[in-house]
């Protein structure tokens, strides 16, 4: 939220430079590095449940984790009269947050997301001298590894228990805002913030006794940029 409103800030810091834009229309492609917030949010089965009388039927555990994240994007503008600005872009990012939580006892669950492809529309304003704020959304196909270690210790006498890894191609949705800034006639510095649902994941880790987990995710980013429009 802090960061929207720095953002927002930002445009009408420029607007005020400036009532009038130029033509921001053509094709881009930028660079950019950042830093993301990725969570993880785990429900399964409850093995001490009695159904014979009232308990927690289901488990949850949830696990969050910081890490850098960077990518690119390709996309093109087209500048409608001099107060408006729509375009598409696709993109692609790559992250390395590792999530993990106890589960059922000793046993630890882990998520971790990989490479995330991005396709969707923007729509801005432009400001000052060749600048735009704009809000954007789109779809989002990200890459999640997980993994379920049953039974972690800490004593080197006892073992381990057995890993189970599993992974997932995820379809969800992004949105976000951000503010790019004109360093020249064609190259600009951007800020934006990007919130990205990756949605559900189920997943069989014992057919015989039909246990199954679902993991649900999800990430905040913010992002510095560098762009060229052609």
């Amino acid at each position: 939220m802090k960061v929207i409103v720095l953002i927002g800030a930002a445009g009408l810091s420029l607007a005020s430079t400036s009532a009038y834009a130029q033509d921001v229309s053509g094709f881009r492609v930028e660079g950019r590095v950042g830093w993301e917030t990725g969570s993880v949010d785990t429900i399964a089965p409850n093995p001490d449940d009695d159904e014979e009388e009232e308990g927690d039927e289901f488990l949850l555990a949830s696990a969050d984790d910081d890490r850098p994240t960077f990518g690119a994007e390709i996309g093109y503008d087209a500048q409608i009269g001099r107060s408006f600005v729509v375009g598409a872009y696709a993109g692609i990012d790559f992250s390395s947050n590792s999530m993990c939580s106890e589960l059922v006892e000793d046993d630890l669950v882990c998520g971790e997301l990989d490479r995330t492809f991005t396709v969707g529309l923007r729509a801005g304003v432009p400001i000052g001298d060749n600048s735009l704020i704009y809000a954007k959304g789109g779809y989002s196909n990200g890459k999640f590894k997980g993994s379920y270690d049953a039974d972690v210790t800490d004593n080197e006498d006892e073992e381990p228990g057995e890993v189970a890894r599993f992974s997932d191609t995820r379809g969800g949705y992004h949105a976000g805002a951000g503010v790019e800034i004109g360093i020249t006639a064609g190259a600009y510095a951007k800020l934006e913030y990007t919130y990205t649902d990756f949605g559900d994941g189920s997943f069989v880790l014992d057919e015989d006794e039909e246990f199954a987990i679902d993991m649900s995710t999800d990430r905040h980013q913010v992002l510095l940029g560098l762009g060229v429009r052609f």
